[in-house]
């Protein structure tokens, strides 16, 4: 019997037409040679400059247009405009890839301990007093809701995100974003909303806020990351608690200020 030796070379996998043009089109978008607001060639143009056919060239452009990079516009004056993703859109790639490929949450609260201490601390470093100003009310909004779940929910989330656009770090902020709702409305997540741990949370918000307040960066860090690691611990199952005291007041210690 012959043994069949291995193949020396792999599968050729060649690229859609579309693709390639795609590409050419994205490269010259990111360097600058056709800038925001301009118009690509018409689409009769590309299929003649390009030597594609129709199909391949709109199917290149629908490529375009789903990252942001071009908006098609109708009419007489109408064709594709370039444009540039803002950070909402790379927010919403995000939160649909996590939705959409069934991200656990423990890895999005993971991710959230890795990102938002340093959020606070840049936060803290480089807050204008409007930022802050912002921070304040929302704060005042949280302490007023913590009998509403609802609400409360709803403030702790904008209270947190304008930390992040505090920050002036566009991709923390979209990152941030993005794994922020998923988490609120994550079902294995409403556990962590109890009346003793909103009452806990209020207390770590305004440590947090006094450190960002005083642009006291190292205590904005310190706090920020004790407080969210408590959550992620308590949502996971994870939060060490005594044999004999199975309750929530227990549990409540790991995030205590």
């Amino acid at each position: 019997m012959t043994v069949k030796s291995p193949a020396l070379i792999a599968p050729v996998v060649v690229p859609k037409a579309a693709d390639i043009l795609a590409n050419r089109l994205r490269d010259l978008i990111v360097k600058g040679q056709i800038t925001p607001g301009s118009f690509l060639p018409t689409e009769r143009d590309l299929v003649t400059e390009s030597g594609l056919s129709r199909t391949s060239v709109r199917d290149a452009l629908r490529i375009l247009e789903s990252e942001g990079l071009i908006t098609t516009k109708v009419g007489r004056t109408g064709g594709s405009m370039v444009t540039l993703p803002g950070r909402a859109s790379v927010a919403r790639s995000v939160e649909l890839f996590v939705r959409t490929h069934g991200i656990r949450l423990e890895s999005l609260l993971e991710c959230r301990v890795a990102v938002e201490p340093t959020l606070a601390r840049l936060a803290a470093k480089r807050r204008t007093p409007e930022q802050l100003a912002e921070m304040e009310e929302l704060h005042e909004q949280f302490v007023a809701s913590v009998d509403d779940v609802a609400h409360y929910k709803n403030v702790n989330l904008d209270w947190h995100l304008a930390i992040a656009r505090a920050s002036g770090n566009e991709p923390l902020m979209a990152l941030m974003e993005a794994i922020s709702t998923p988490i609120r409305d994550a079902m294995d997540y409403q556990h962590v909303t109890t009346p003793e741990l909103r009452v806990i949370a209020v207390k770590a918000h305004t440590v947090i806020l006094k450190a960002i307040r005083e642009q006291d960066e190292d205590a904005a860090f310190q706090r920020m990351d004790r407080h969210v690691a408590g959550y992620r611990d308590i949502a996971t199952g994870a939060a060490p608690m005594p044999p004999a005291a199975k309750n929530t007041t227990a549990k409540i210690r790991i995030i205590d200020i």
